[in-house]
C-alpha cells in the first residue's frame, strides 16, 4: 500500500505542477465544467480475506492479493459555482485487477475479480489555466467468481469507492486525470457442490491514469 501511494503522489503532483504554476487567470484559461467522457488504464490490487470451512475438518483463515491491470470507461457532468468550486457526478464501467489464489487446509480458494460499475460524486477545486484537484465517494457493484478445485461460483459484491485525483485540460475538449482509489466490498459466503463454504472480505485500490473528451 506505501509503494502504491508514493507512485500516486508523485503522478499526481506531476500533473498538479503545470497549473500551480499560474500566477493568475489568463485569457486562454479552459473550463473543466459540462459533459465528459473518458478511458482509464492502471494497476488495481484486490486484497481478500478468506475464511474456509470445509465439508470435513475445522474451519481456517487467510488473505490472498495480486495485483493486475485495470481498465474501464467513464462519464459524467461538472459544474463550477463561483470562481473555484467545482461540483459533479461521474458513472463508470471497468474490469481488471488480480486474479488471486490461497491454500487452505490443503483446499486451493481461487477470487477472480470481473465486470465492475458504479456511480460517484465528485467535489474539488479548479486552478487557472484547466486544473481540477477532487475528491470522490460512491457505490461500487463488481462481479467476483469464487472456486475451488472442481467447483466454482459467481455472485456481485458492492461497496463503498472514495478516492482522490487530479485532471488537467489541455484544450476546451481534451484532458488527462491521475486517480487513486479504494473501494470496500461487502463480506459474502458461497457454498460449493462439495461443501465447502467460503466467505471473503474484499477490498481493492487502484492507480489509473485517463483520458478525457469534454462535449
Amino acid at each position: 500500500m506505501s509503494k502504491t501511494t508514493m507512485i500516486a503522489a508523485i503522478l499526481l503532483a506531476a500533473a498538479a505542477s503545470p497549473a500551480l504554476a499560474q500566477e493568475g487567470p489568463t485569457s486562454d484559461s479552459v473550463s473543466v465544467g459540462g459533459f465528459y467522457a473518458g478511458a482509464e488504464l492502471g494497476y488495481g490490487k484486490p486484497k481478500h480475506k478468506l475464511d474456509l470451512t470445509p465439508k470435513t475438518g475445522g474451519p481456517t483463515s487467510g488473505s490472498a492479493d495480486k495485483t493486475g491491470f485495470e481498465y474501464g470507461g467513464f462519464m459524467g457532468y461538472g459544474a463550477i459555482i463561483g470562481e473555484s468550486l467545482y461540483i459533479g457526478g461521474e458513472a463508470s464501467l471497468g474490469a481488471g485487477g488480480g486474479k488471486a489464489s490461497r491454500t487452505l487446509s490443503s483446499t486451493k480458494v481461487t477470487i477472480d475479480p470481473g465486470l465492475r460499475y458504479g456511480a460517484a460524486a465528485r467535489a474539488g477545486l479548479t486552478f487557472d489555466g484547466g486544473g481540477l484537484l477532487y475528491g470522490k465517494v460512491g457505490l461500487e457493484r463488481r462481479k467476483f467468481e469464487v472456486s475451488t478445485i472442481g467447483a466454482k461460483k459467481k455472485l456481485t459484491a458492492k461497496g463503498l469507492v472514495y478516492g482522490v485525483g487530479y485532471e488537467q485540460a489541455l484544450n476546451d475538449n481534451v484532458g488527462l486525470r491521475g486517480e487513486i482509489s479504494r473501494v470496500n466490498y461487502d463480506d459474502k459466503s458461497v457454498t460449493f457442490s462439495t461443501g465447502d463454504k467460503v466467505k471473503f472480505d474484499s477490498r481493492e485500490t487502484r492507480l489509473t491514469l485517463g483520458a478525457i473528451v469534454r462535449f
